[in-house]
């Protein structure tokens, strides 16, 4: 390990160890030195994952999803939420209902920024960052509650003793930090911010920031939450404990501050030319976390890329393509912005892949799909 990441190291650990509690004390940081692979790589998913269950969403005029951003699943009902948009399906892909956004009258969301299941109430939470509101609503998808959080986030998370949520790279209250705490019990007692961690520079905020779905994600013990300012991924327990778990070093293909700041960059726009034109990763991001492997994304001159580590043998191996074996064949599919993972929690996670022959190609034959139709769900678990 070189001297830098020893440093690295040794601070991210003084980060750690200002929290201690009874499973954060196991919680060690790990760095994964990540190369950038060959456009022909491919990343055999299989090797490490059984891929045994396949959602085909019905598709009508009512059901169409143009992207999913997010995928909940209790029993054998699936929410997704797809852009402003929650539809409900049964397990077998049969549609049910969608709720839409409205112009935020009473009981209307007007930016469907996340959502959020609790299945041992049979309730969905979902956040307006328009209105900065939660509202609760039943699986029939019946609004029940509406709570005005008044803070401007891009996900949350729902955990024992409270909530967490990301405001991205917002302002909130001269604070410009990536996760704030708020302390209570449900929407009926309410929530009262109690803490803000992990601060960013406001200027570098400006220009490395993606507005994303995935900030949180479900791990084997708490929640994983990434971070696109440091690629860094942290394990976030139930107590709203927040520690660094991994750090993504991309080594010379770093985003360095020094390149976001002081440039007199006119927009945006400038930032990620910029960027897409360089050998820079980053944008960690689809963390997914078992047992024993973790998955996630990254992006290098505006293409993604997809790597498993193993932490058992700290042993990394990425892919610009993927593979994975469905009904005995092989398919193999070069990534795209769009195909995506997440989890559902008790060690289970999913796989979405976009319907369109520009992406499945011969394989719309195997999975019975035409242009048009919804995109196909994969579940799959650690082998």
């Amino acid at each position: 390990m070189t001297i830098k990441l020893q440093v690295l190291a040794l601070f991210f650990l003084f980060l750690s160890c200002s929290s201690p509690s009874n499973h954060a004390e196991n919680v060690s940081l790990n760095i994964i030195s990540q190369d950038l692979p060959s456009q022909a790589s491919i990343l055999n998913l299989s090797e490490f994952y059984t891929f045994d269950r396949l959602i085909k969403l019905q598709s009508n005029d009512s059901s169409i999803i143009d992207y999913i951003n997010k995928v909940l699943v209790d029993d054998d009902l699936v929410f997704i939420k797809g852009g402003s948009s929650l539809f409900k399906f049964k397990l077998n892909g049969d549609f049910q209902k969608k709720l839409t956004k409205g112009i935020g009258g009473p009981d209307e969301y007007v930016n469907l920024t996340d959502v959020l299941i609790l299945p041992e109430q049979d309730r969905l939470w979902l956040y307006d960052s328009n209105q900065r509101s939660i509202f609760q609503i039943n699986y029939d998808l019946e609004m029940e509650v509406d709570y005005s959080l008044n803070y401007p986030l891009f996900g949350v998370e729902k955990l024992e003793k409270g909530l967490i949520g990301t405001s991205g790279y917002l302002e909130v209250l001269d604070k410009f930090s990536s996760l704030y705490s708020f302390v209570g019990e449900n929407l009926a007692t309410g929530f009262a911010l109690s803490k803000n961690h992990l601060k960013f520079n406001p200027e570098k905020a400006r220009y490395l920031h993606v507005y994303r779905h995935d900030f949180f994600s479900k791990g084997p013990v708490g929640y994983n939450f990434v971070n696109s300012f440091n690629d860094t991924i942290y394990y976030v327990s139930e107590n709203m404990e927040v520690i660094p778990k991994y750090y993504v070093d991309f080594g010379s293909n770093k985003v360095n501050e020094n390149e976001l700041i002081g440039r007199d960059y006119s927009s945006i726009v400038d930032v990620f030319q910029y960027i897409n034109s360089s050998d820079k990763s980053y944008n960690v991001g689809n963390v997914v976390e078992f047992e024993r492997y973790l998955l996630y994304k990254f992006f290098n001159q505006g293409l993604p890329f997809v790597s498993v580590y193993d932490k058992s043998e700290k042993i990394l191996k990425s892919g610009r393509k993927i593979s994975f074996d469905y009904l005995g064949q092989d398919v193999v599919l070069e990534l795209d912005e769009e195909i995506s993972f997440g989890t559902l929690g008790n060690n289970r996670a999913y796989l979405v892949i976009p319907s369109e022959a520009s992406i499945l190609r011969e394989y719309q034959v195997l999975f019975q799909v035409k242009d048009g139709d919804n995109p196909i769900i994969l579940f799959f678990d650690e082998k």
